[in-house]
């Protein structure tokens, strides 16, 4: 069976790609495939596209490889109550500004990045996966005490 941290470490490098394919799509170098669904460019060229002058989606970069970072400390053994923690920060903030810029999407763009969605999914998993994992250690070192 796979382990959390091993799945999380497998979400966080498609989060990578999902971010970096947004990237790409906000800087122009391409327009974005939308799969049928929404207006991908409306969404990704708009104001709220970018936080601080930064594009959101290298926020999602840098959160994802975090993560990823993290989740592979974690499968070394390495401070797994505390990489455990990093993770699940990094995404709890995650799920929290996906929830925001969802809201953004359907209520003030009136538009859907099916690629945006992806993303909020991937690190709901990732939040969901880190908070059992978290759980389990800290009960694992209860009953050690």
């Amino acid at each position: 069976m796979l382990s959390r941290p091993f799945i999380i470490s497998i979400l966080s490098l498609a989060g990578i790609a999902v971010s970096a394919y947004l990237l790409t799509v906000h800087w122009g170098w391409w327009s974005a495939v939308c799969l049928g669904v929404g207006d991908c460019e409306a969404v990704n060229t708009s104001r709220y596209s970018e936080f601080l002058g930064i594009p959101v989606a290298l926020f999602g970069m840098g959160a994802y490889a975090a993560m990823f970072a993290l989740s592979v400390s974690a499968q070394q053994n390495i401070q797994p109550l505390w990489t455990g923690r990093g993770i699940f920060i990094l995404a709890a903030v995650g799920v929290a500004f996906s929830a925001y810029l969802t809201y953004i999407e359907l209520y003030v763009l009136y538009e859907i990045c099916p690629w945006c969605v992806l993303s909020a999914i991937l690190v709901s998993a990732i939040a969901v996966l880190s908070a059992l994992e978290l759980r389990e250690h800290e009960n694992r070192e209860t009953e050690m005490a």
